[in-house]
């Protein structure tokens, strides 16, 4: 939803915006953010200390803020969590260099199964080692190339491929109940 859809149906319910409108939204952009940061790094008292909340950095909300709140934050806070896990990354990376990627070239996540990884994110958290899990949202939800994922990772495309073929698989056989 766009924020100019937002403020609509704010404005269509209210004629203006209540207090609880602005911690709703704000609310549901942290809690996101709280989950990828809890995804990412397994470990729910680093969430927090990691997360870049733009709700907290802007001082003038433009038309295009709601964008800015999805992607850039989210893209700051995965920025954030790797910096504490690159050296982990880069000691998988080596295993998954060796692999060849079962089905090369998996398309990115869908809707549903975006919805069946927070469904399941705990149980595919721990099923998951840290490399696939950053693979998994850079490259599946996030949808960024694998060349760029290789590059921030500091890991090679092979790496990125092997890694998120695992992901992918393991992602859809929990929608399938597997």
């Amino acid at each position: 939803m766009k924020l100019a859809t937002l403020v609509e149906d704010v404005f269509r319910k209210h004629h203006y915006a209540t207090a609880d409108d602005v911690r709703n939204t704000f609310g549901d952009y942290h809690n996101v953010l709280h989950w990828l940061t809890r995804f990412l790094t397994a470990d729910s008292s680093a969430a927090d200390a990691n997360i870049v909340d733009a709700g907290g950095l802007t001082q003038t909300p433009s038309p295009d803020f709601h964008e800015w709140l999805v992607r850039w934050a989210a893209r700051a806070t995965v920025r954030n969590v790797l910096q504490n896990q690159r050296e982990r990354i880069a000691e998988l990376a080596p295993e998954y260099e060796k692999k060849t990627a079962l089905h090369a070239n998996h398309p990115p996540i869908s809707v549903e199964q975006f919805r069946t990884l927070i469904a399941n994110s705990e149980r595919i958290q721990t099923q998951l080692d840290v490399l696939c899990r950053f693979v998994l949202i850079i490259h599946g939800i996030a949808k960024e190339p694998r060349d760029e994922v290789a590059a921030e990772l500091g890991i090679s495309g092979n790496a990125v491929e092997s890694a998120y073929c695992a992901a992918f698989d393991l992602l859809r056989a929990a929608g399938t109940g597997c």
